[in-house]
């Protein structure tokens, strides 16, 4: 039996009106998916070619240098994730933590979507980008041996994302703080220095450590920049014969300092003799703009006379 021409006809009307009141829902739908981003191929600072997107909007940094990079050009609000050991201003909201330098989560990192991810060789782990490859991961790995390799970094990683003026501006101020600080000590006679990454063992730079050029900018010879590892295990005998004129270390090491004030075999040593013994802050071992202020501290510290009232 035939449905009643009326019905039909009110039941199909009823269908239209459905449909059109439906229309600006799915039209809004529409508007709201995201659209694919454009990417661009680049040669990252271990020399891959790795494909980013042209515009990043979602930054994941598996490095406290790259956070301290990132926020310095004003990314702050496209930091969806960071590293366990990144540190952040006082006050910033939180951001996802995925893991240590060396063993990211990357299924986390995938859970955030980032469209850019961000690794060091300085402190992350170098099959990082096999593993990133194979996930489908953006990554890009930073290289920064020395400090004018973290002043091009900069710049680098400004034309990333999008802030090439404030990259740009950046780099020259930093440029200029170094170029001040060269001038101040010029024609002093460099100070033989032990810098103590980690105490027990004996753990200091190298002669491919960043931290050995940064102490060179600083008026500062390392004593141990002739030991082939970048962070090598030194013998201690050694290190007091090769009688430092000063001894620095970062705050972590603190007590170490301490006991070689007390120990006999560093009695005879000249920085102990002459109460050189300083802590510094971490700044001047971290590959990332405060670097700058690292080697400005070190170099009060190791020629105090060739400067003013410290700030």
């Amino acid at each position: 039996m035939h449905e009643p021409s009326v019905h039909r006809s009110l039941r199909r009307s009823a269908t239209i009106l459905m449909r059109v009141l439906a229309l600006p829902a799915l039209m809004a739908g529409c508007r709201e998916a995201p659209r694919p981003l454009a990417m661009v191929a680049v040669k990252d600072g271990l020399g891959r070619e790795v494909r980013l997107a042209a515009h990043p909007r979602r930054i994941v940094s598996l490095a406290p240098s790259v956070t301290e990079s990132l926020l310095a050009l004003g990314a702050r609000d496209r930091l969806v994730g960071v590293c366990d050991f990144c540190k952040l201003p006082p006050g910033t909201a939180p951001i996802f933590r995925v893991g240590g330098m060396l063993n990211p989560s990357l299924e986390t990192i995938r859970g955030l979507r980032p469209d850019l991810l961000i690794a060091t060789t300085s402190g992350n782990d170098p099959s990082l980008a096999r593993q990133a490859d194979a996930l489908g991961l953006s990554l890009y790995t930073m290289h920064t041996p020395d400090v004018e390799a973290v002043l091009e970094s900069v710049v680098a990683l400004a034309r990333l994302i999008d802030e090439e003026k404030r990259g740009a501006d950046l780099a020259e101020s930093l440029r200029s703080r170094l170029a001040a600080v060269r001038a101040a000590i010029a024609g002093r006679p460099s100070v033989k220095v032990l810098f103590v990454v980690w105490g027990d063992p004996l753990v200091v730079p190298g002669r491919s450590s960043f931290l050995t050029d940064a102490l060179a900018r600083a008026g500062g010879e390392s004593i141990t920049a002739d030991a082939p590892a970048a962070y090598p295990a030194f013998d201690v005998e050694s290190a007091i014969a090769r009688s430092p004129d000063a001894i620095l270390t970062s705050p972590q090491n603190r007590a170490l300092l301490d006991r070689m004030k007390r120990d006999p075999a560093w009695s005879r040593v000249p920085a102990v003799r002459s109460g050189r013994l300083r802590v510094v802050s971490e700044a001047i071992e971290q590959p990332g703009p405060a670097v700058v202020s690292g080697i400005e501290e070190v170099a009060r510290a190791l020629h105090p006379d060739a400067f003013g009232p410290s700030p």
